[in-house]
């Protein structure tokens, strides 16, 4: 591996069919929804514990910690693929907390694209899952924690912040209405070559489900959903669920 990549963003914007696309290209590898951001955070973080900070302290330990994360990496990634570029797909990767770390292990910035879409949009996209589900609607209940806000306000506070730069939002309608262009600029983004790419869309790898049927189901060919928000919201909701759209502003 020569390249680690991030993808982030917004939930139900277009991230699996965008790793569906990314994974046509012989030389990137994008993950399922991978658990290494947490697999790296709990190794990294040791060298804070209180219950190890004593030993980890001393000048031989605190010389590897880098050495050892860099090797930890380079073993999960070698189990995956030998592609020499590699998006790991994980929506926490955009918290500033992640970012910092990143840029202590690896010595750079990562470079994170993020899908983001109408926040009305992904409302009524979760609620037809639920739907299909047999799963009744309460935003209070289903939307909190990693489903929806955790995203959201980690993604958020990055944008607002010093790390800005690290993240290349990708619109949903865009990667709809003009993939080539909208995937040249993600190649762009990450200093790669552009691909020709098929927008016959299949699943490279069966994505989790998270115990939702359909959660992670892609439409053959590229093309926007044709059920109107307002089945599912009322024009007001509507209206308050955009005003939490931060990245046009």
């Amino acid at each position: 591996m020569d390249n680690l990549f991030l993808l982030g963003g917004l939930p139900r914007s277009g991230i699996t069919v965008l790793s569906s696309l990314l994974n046509q290209n012989p030389n990137v590898y994008v993950t399922t929804t991978s658990p290494f951001v947490e697999i790296l955070w709990r190794n990294f973080s040791l060298w804070n514990d209180d219950e190890y900070k004593c030993e980890l302290s001393t000048d031989s330990f605190q010389s590897l910690k880098v050495p050892f994360l860099n090797k930890v990496t380079e073993s999960f990634y070698s189990g995956l693929t030998e592609a020499p570029t590699v998006i790991d797909k994980r929506r926490q990767w955009q918290s500033p907390a992640n970012i910092e770390m990143y840029k202590e292990v690896y010595g750079v910035l990562p470079k994170i694209i993020c899908p983001v879409r109408d926040v009305a949009d992904i409302i009524v996209s979760y609620m037809q899952v639920f739907e299909r589900n047999g799963i009744m609607w309460n935003y209070g209940k289903l939307m909190k924690g990693n489903k929806f806000e955790h995203s959201f306000y980690q993604l958020k506070e990055a944008f607002e912040s010093e790390f800005s730069d690290c993240l290349h939002l990708v619109e949903y309608n865009d990667l709809v209405d003009k993939p080539n262009e909208t995937l040249d600029g993600i190649y762009k983004f990450l200093g790669m070559d552009s691909f020709k790419h098929s927008f016959d869309i299949k699943a490279h790898e069966k994505e989790a489900n998270f115990n939702l049927d359909g959660l992670h189901d892609l439409r053959p060919k590229l093309a926007r959903t044709n059920v109107p928000n307002s089945k599912y919201l009322s024009e007001k909701q509507i209206n308050e669920y955009n005003k939490k759209i931060f990245w046009r502003s």
